[in-house]
């Protein structure tokens, strides 16, 4: 159990990295670039660190990410903002965050094979005292 921990405290810290880091990223490529036609800047901007990191997090986890790739679309180089979503799509999505998934959904299935474990360890038990008192 405490080495499901250790392995969920590290791919969470290497989740908060790479989102730190593509938040950064898209800071310097896209901050003050993404503004509608009206002049009204979109929800999903880069325009401060909070809201870069919630635009990052929010591609990561795939909600609603195509309005802020059109978004960045309109604002700057197609292939830079391209290469950057496709990018974080793959190493965020695909990986990091499946990989956190994968060791909370493994985390669990270790309990529950501790649990079977203890249950047969008490049955066998129950079992041998149940002999010696017939024997008796």
């Amino acid at each position: 159990m405490i080495k499901s921990y250790m392995s969920f405290t590290y791919i969470t810290g290497l989740m908060f990295l790479f989102i730190y880091i593509f938040s950064l990223l898209g800071m310097s490529i896209f901050a003050g670039s993404l503004v509608d036609p009206d002049g009204v800047t979109p929800r999903g901007n880069y325009d401060s660190f909070g809201t870069a990191l919630i635009t990052v997090f929010q591609v990561m986890t795939m909600e609603n990410w195509q309005t802020v790739l059109f978004d960045s679309m309109r604002g700057g180089s197609k292939y830079v903002v391209a290469i950057f979503y496709i990018s974080w799509i793959f190493l965020g999505n695909f990986i990091i965050l499946n990989l956190f998934l994968a060791i909370l959904l493994d985390s669990f299935l270790e309990e529950d094979e501790e649990d079977d474990l203890i249950g047969d360890a008490e049955y066998k038990a129950r079992k041998i005292k149940k002999a010696m008192i017939k024997k008796k």
